[in-house]
């Protein structure tokens, strides 16, 4: 008996043999979706953190505001200056509507915090984008490797009952007993790593999350205290 890993997939009978390839594609699906957000988080992360370094003198600085509104153009990928950015523009309008008076702050803070959280609720559901795949890989994984592992021990009853195949020795069930820990363990090996993944890019939101909402508190409070000029 080979219990190398060719010899146990020429072992292995058509169920096990289609459940690997099930779990192997589920793997390199997972794996390409979480390289691709990877690279995503990563670089609005970094255009974040610039974007709100330039953005704080302006809103700090009474009567600066003016200047911040389409500084987020040059930062394309930050989900931070996507949402300030919606805010500003919409700031922008108010204050060149006839009817934005002297006495109007509250008003205008009000409906830049309303073009913000629609923005955010946008660029939160980007964020998110093949989060889902991931958690149906972690929770599933699993499931289908013991499937495989039933038709492992299925097979090696079969050739335990069968006088051809040298029914009733030990060595005549080892290979169905390796599939069936072979297709469980491949099941938890792509489970785990989805699930890491999907900890992982989970986290990274929340830290965006808390960003978009730090700024946005900070746009808003300048609004409300009239230092926008």
């Amino acid at each position: 008996m080979d219990f190398t890993l060719v010899g146990l997939w020429h072992e292995m009978g058509f169920t096990a043999r289609a459940v690997v390839v099930v779990l192997i594609v589920m793997s390199l699906y997972s794996l390409g979706i979480a390289g691709e957000r990877l690279l995503t988080f990563m670089r609005g992360r970094k255009l974040s953190r610039l974007y709100i370094q330039a953005l704080s003198p302006l809103v700090e600085e009474p009567g600066r505001l003016r200047e911040a509104v389409g500084l987020d153009k040059g930062y394309g990928g930050s989900p931070v200056a996507a949402v300030i950015g919606a805010g500003l523009t919409e700031y922008a309008r108010s204050l060149d509507r006839p009817s934005a008076g002297a006495g109007s702050s509250f008003d205008v803070a009000e409906v830049v915090n309303r073009a913000m959280e629609r923005t955010k609720e946008r660029e939160l559901a980007t964020l998110r984008r093949g989060m889902s795949v991931l958690a149906t890989v972690a929770s599933s994984a699993p499931f289908v490797g013991l499937f495989g592992t039933v038709g492992g021990i299925i097979t090696a009853f079969q050739k335990l009952a069968d006088p051809t195949k040298g029914g009733g020795g030990i060595g005549t069930v080892s290979a169905g007993i390796a599939e069936a820990l072979i297709t469980t363990a491949v099941g938890l090996g792509v489970a785990i790593l989805a699930v890491w993944f999907y900890n992982y890019f989970t986290a990274r939101i929340d830290d965006l999350t808390i960003d978009i909402d730090e700024t946005a508190s900070e746009l808003v409070d300048t609004i409300l205290r009239g230092e926008a000029g």
